[in-house]
């Protein structure tokens, strides 16, 4: 039997994204992530990315370092994305 504990799951969340500003590249998002159980919480994000699915990733990955367990030497999966 496994005792389900924040510290040893892995956060499962999933990301909206809406388009707040078009008036320069790169565009401005807001991604709103919302986790599972037992992550359940929902954060939103303004993110400044070239595209929707970068935007993504990038809010995906923040909560992920904010709920899910740190792992050095890992790359970004959105590195031109970033806060707004």
């Amino acid at each position: 039997m496994t005792i389900l504990t924040l510290e040893n799951t892995t956060p499962r969340c999933k990301a909206t994204v809406r388009l707040v500003s078009r008036v320069q590249r790169p565009y401005v998002f807001q991604v709103t992530v919302t986790g599972e159980f037992p992550h359940a919480h929902q954060r939103v994000y303004p993110i400044a990315a070239d595209s929707d699915n970068s935007a993504a990733l990038k809010g995906m990955e923040l909560f992920m370092g904010e709920f899910g367990r740190q792992i050095p030497g890992v790359a970004s999966v959105a590195p031109r994305a970033k806060i707004a």
